[in-house]
């Protein structure tokens, strides 16, 4: 039986991939100013987030035995995975910014690192949550509510411990007494939280989950505390979460007020090419956009940023749709369009 699309988690996908290519897209050498480019990184570090949020809402809990699940996920992600390592290492060796004996070691390293680009990092911890899957799944069936929110606030308060650090001694690593409830995870079991229980938040609670991160953003900047800030405003952080709590509230409450609009074929397939498109963009944003001597120098700044952003995402788009119809097109981009006779 085919599952019904969840339309909502739809449009979480495509505003989590529009966010992605927006975060990478700013260069280096275009004079970007810096009050544009940091609150970019922070507002978009949200958009990796939703996506592992989105998968614990479609997979968690797991209903199938342990073994039909890993292969039927496993078979998604594999072979794209590999296709775009050795993609990305061939174009590293191409373009003489590695040697043999570097791709070498790559290779080797494959099974338990990111290699070919720094990118392929989220398909490697998606992979370790999709192994936990099956093994969080029974405790998720029996736990209340209030036992999934008990967990969540641990979770939680891992993500304050930047915040804390100035003011208390803690311990993050494996001896600390939160760490087993720290990392990605607790993203994942967020979306299933949200989705399953159908969270809303009132006009208040809204207000707060983004004026607390953007004040907080803001208050950094304008002190220069001494303090990280990729580890006040990252993936890690609980003003990141607060974000992610409020994109996918947003979304679910606008795609229960505009059906028409948010749902239909074209959402549908820009859905499925969202993952085509995470794994082609940054070859598509620095190959090409990041080459073009006009976009980077001569436009620059805030103008190089939206071309860069736009141009990367039609392009990553078409080209991940038109894959989507040759033969064996799930390897290279997880899914496909090809109707096999």
């Amino acid at each position: 039986m085919k599952r019904q699309r969840i339309v909502y988690l739809d449009w979480i996908r495509v505003l989590s991939c529009i966010l992605i290519v927006l975060m990478h897209s700013p260069h280096r050498d275009s004079a970007a100013p810096g009050y544009i480019v940091a609150p970019i990184y922070f507002i978009t570090a949200a958009g990796l987030c939703m996506f592992f949020m989105v998968s614990g809402a479609l997979l968690l809990p797991v209903e199938v035995n342990t073994f039909s699940f890993l292969k039927k996920r496993m078979g998604k992600i594999l072979a794209p995975l590999l296709f775009w390592t050795f993609f990305y290492l061939g174009l590293s060796l191409a373009f003489g910014e590695k040697t043999w004996n570097e791709v070498l070691h790559n290779l080797l390293s494959i099974p338990f690192t990111r290699q070919g680009h720094g990118v392929l990092w989220f398909l490697y911890v998606l992979i370790g949550l999709y192994l936990i899957s099956p093994i969080i799944s029974p405790m998720l069936q029996r736990a209340s509510k209030k036992e999934i929110q008990f967990y969540l606030l641990l979770w939680g308060i891992t993500l304050c411990y930047p915040l804390l650090a100035p003011f208390v001694e803690l311990t993050t690593n494996t001896y600390g007494i939160l760490y087993y409830f720290s990392g990605f995870l607790g993203y994942f079991v967020l979306g299933y939280y949200l989705h399953t229980y159908q969270f809303r938040i009132g006009k208040w609670g809204q207000v707060l989950l983004v004026t607390i991160p953007l004040l907080s953003f803001s208050f950094y900047k304008a002190f220069d505390k001494n303090q990280q800030f990729s580890d006040l405003f990252w993936y890690e952080g609980i003003m990141v979460a607060m974000l992610c709590v409020t994109f996918f509230c947003w979304s679910k409450m606008i795609a229960d007020k505009f059906p028409r609009i948010w749902g239909g074929r074209f959402l549908v397939t820009l859905s499925n090419c969202t993952f085509g498109v995470y794994l082609m963009h940054i070859f598509v944003l620095t190959r090409l956009f990041g080459r073009l001597n006009f976009v980077v120098h001569t436009i620059g700044g805030i103008c190089q940023i939206i071309i860069t952003t736009v141009g990367t995402l039609i392009i990553s788009f078409l080209f991940t749709w038109a894959i989507s119809y040759l033969p064996y097109s799930e390897y290279i981009i997880g899914f496909t369009n090809n109707k096999k006779k």
